[in-house]
């Protein structure tokens, strides 16, 4: 089952592909996989994440930047072209927007109302998990026997990714929302691709819990691998290779069994070129998603010059 690979591309899903929806509630940390390697060549080949778009009967080019979920927006004073470009933006655009009274609604997604963990795990994967949790947080895991394995992990992977010096260093709100708070503080308009119940929904209910399970339990298992696969991304993020991230994320969907997670990347993607057309149009739009969108076949970067659009590294 790879499950060591599952947990893996896991992680870089919700670094790269989703918004932290969770930050404001527990500063969600998670991550991706090991190798570089895979068969077919991805799109983007300038190490660049930030991208100019015009042509098409664009009258203004648009900007893509590819975010880091986890990274906080002092690291945009390394960056001055993407504040330039944000800046000089009449709009933006970003995955979702953070709801704090729809955040404590959609509280419910993310726990059991007919199961329990107790239920779901073996004797000994419970006291590994129990073990585990009790480490992290001193608190024993019947206190939260209804939460779903999913929410476990996150919670876990939290402890985990927070010490990151790499990380640490860097100070503010995490790009997404900087982005978005700014935009707000400007008068200028923000467009969502997606709601919060989509994207909690992707995070808590894809998996049935018995899954959710068995990732819980991998993970723990092997921790200490995620934090190496950890560092590479981030170091993938920081030279900013587009390709090389490409390239893990496809290796490990092989390894996981193939277009299994194409609902997180290529779906997704294509249900946002049906909106980002019109909003492009309208004004110059600063576009903010995770880095993970940009490359591959189906990346936002191939579907833009698709539809038509003319796209360059900026970087």
């Amino acid at each position: 089952m790879h499950f060591k690979n599952k947990i893996a591309w896991l992680y870089l899903l919700v670094a790269f592909l989703i918004c932290p929806t969770l930050s404001q509630a527990q500063k969600v940390k998670s991550k991706p996989a090991k190798a570089t390697t895979a068969k077919a060549q991805p799109v983007a080949s300038a190490k660049s994440l930030l991208w100019e778009i015009s042509g098409n009967g664009l009258k203004q080019p648009s900007y893509l930047y590819g975010t880091y979920h986890l990274l906080n927006s002092s690291y945009l004073d390394t960056t001055p072209e993407v504040m330039e470009r944000f800046m000089e933006s009449h709009g933006l655009v970003v995955e979702t927007e953070i709801d704090s009274a729809m955040m404590m609604q959609l509280g419910s997604k993310m726990v059991m109302q007919d199961n329990k963990l107790s239920t779901l795990l073996s004797a000994e994967d419970y006291a590994l998990v129990n073990a585990e949790v009790k480490e992290k947080y001193g608190f024993e895991l019947s206190m939260a026997d209804q939460m779903k394995p999913m929410t476990v992990m996150l919670m876990l992977s939290m402890k985990d990714y927070q010490d990151m010096e790499v990380l640490k260093k860097y100070t503010g709100q995490p790009l997404d929302m900087y982005f978005t708070s700014h935009t707000k503080k400007s008068n200028k308009k923000v467009s969502t691709l997606e709601t919060m119940e989509q994207q909690f929904d992707l995070l808590y209910n894809h998996y049935p819990l018995d899954k959710q399970a068995e990732q819980l339990v991998a993970y723990i298992k092997n921790k200490d691998v995620a934090m190496q696969i950890s560092n590479k991304l981030v170091q993938l993020y920081f030279a900013k290779d587009l390709d090389g991230i490409w390239a893990l994320s496809q290796e490990y969907n092989e390894l996981t069994g193939g277009g299994d997670m194409s609902y997180m990347t290529d779906d997704r993607n294509k249900d946002w070129m049906t909106k980002l057309p019109a909003i492009m149009k309208e004004q110059s739009t600063f576009i903010a998603v995770g880095a993970a969108h940009l490359p591959g076949e189906n990346g936002l970067l191939k579907l833009l010059q698709r539809a038509g659009y003319t796209v360059k590294p900026l970087q």
